[in-house]
């Protein structure tokens, strides 16, 4: 038998030590009635969807609610505070009847979970384009395998289910279609006009791993250079997945580079373009009735190394391009004679829920469980 990696190695001891945790603490626990925690691992504080379930909890006022929220940013800092919020988060498992989370969260699959703490999966994105969860490669061939022990599972559209069975191997008939509860607040929201320059949002999808990062900063890079020629003003903001370290970057004075969910949707209704590769938030977007362009290099490695639930190009429908400048130069050329169609078209497709309640389906079918 061959010697094992050190990445194996500490993912069996993580797995033996977190299942340990979980099996004391519920043994000397035990699910309190009527406790819920909101719980994840992308964001200091709670965002979309689970901040939209966690007010109806709280407004309701019939649950001990808990939250535990941790950004997890792959620095060193970062990796000792994740091995503790994690222990808390094991122990919150263990003593909730229900535990709530809106993304990837490693210790929920290191443990043999038992039935009274349900787990829900909130996912964070509204729709699914590019695959993810266990629909990508060699996904489930780790020591820990991820996405397990999830219970139930709430998704913005019926279009949207098989995706989700086939991500977090499911029963479909506990995925169940709701609308997403952070669409309740964008459907409040209308496009907001704004003085001084046009505003870019640009926003790359994560690719893991050291080669992952630095293709998105080199594209990042790339984008900053081209955007030097734009014949008008613009102030340009990129919005970079809360999992990549950024190092320091020397910007012009009008690009801003940022990590923050709540920054996105306070700057998107008056954003006048959204460019991206391939992150759902271009399916958000849609809703202000604005320019989405496509800004793809590497497409094909991309189709490759994870793929999409959908023919990519043909359901955006948006103008696509392999390189910044030409990016820049339709921006400079064509963007005001651009046809909208496509926007609106995508905003049917995506928005199948819009009369505002979506987070209060969700907390009424939750309540019934307690």
């Amino acid at each position: 038998m061959g010697r094992l990696s050190p990445k194996t190695l500490k993912l069996a001891l993580l797995r033996t030590g977190f299942n340990w945790f979980y099996q004391l603490s519920y043994y000397l626990g035990r699910p309190k009635k009527r406790q819920v925690t909101f719980a994840t691992m992308r964001s200091a504080t709670l965002t979309d969807n689970l901040k939209a379930l966690h007010a109806e909890f709280l407004a309701a006022g019939e649950t001990d609610v808990k939250v535990l929220c941790f950004h997890y940013d792959r620095t060193l800092q970062s990796k000792f505070g994740f091995l503790w919020a994690s222990l808390k988060a094991l122990w919150l498992l263990a003593t909730s009847e229900l535990f709530v989370i809106d993304d990837y969260f490693f210790p929920l699959y290191a443990v043999n979970k038992y039935d009274r703490n349900q787990v829900v999966q909130l996912w964070h994105a509204v729709g699914s384009l590019k695959k993810f969860g266990l629909s990508l490669p060699h996904a489930d061939q780790s020591v820990i395998k991820p996405h397990t022990n999830y219970d139930w599972v709430f998704v913005n559209a019926a279009s949207e289910q098989f995706a989700y069975v086939d991500a977090f191997d499911i029963d479909p008939d506990h995925v169940v279609v709701t609308g997403a509860p952070m669409v309740d607040q964008l459907m409040r929201q209308r496009p907001l006009t704004h003085v001084g320059p046009h505003r870019l949002l640009y926003s790359p999808t994560h690719r893991p791993g050291t080669d992952g990062t630095a293709k998105v900063l080199a594209y990042v890079q790339a984008l900053v250079r081209a955007s030097q020629n734009l014949t008008e003003n613009w102030e340009i903001y990129i919005s970079l997945h809360p999992y990549l370290h950024v190092p320091a970057l020397d910007l012009p004075a009008n690009v801003h580079v940022f990590q923050d969910a709540n920054r996105v949707k306070r700057l998107m209704p008056t954003v006048d373009l959204f460019v991206t590769d391939y992150s759902s938030l271009s399916l958000s977007f849609s809703h202000y009735n604005r320019p989405i362009l496509l800004y793809t290099p590497d497409y094909a490695d991309y189709v490759k190394a994870c793929g999409f639930y959908v023919d990519y190009f043909k359901y955006l429908g948006a103008p696509d391009f392999q390189s910044a400048p030409d990016l820049v130069n339709f921006i400079n050329q064509d963007l005001t004679r651009l046809d909208l169609d496509y926007v609106q078209a995508l905003h049917t497709k995506t928005f199948t829920h819009q009369d505002g309640h979506n987070a209060q389906r969700v907390f009424q079918f939750l309540m019934k469980l307690l």
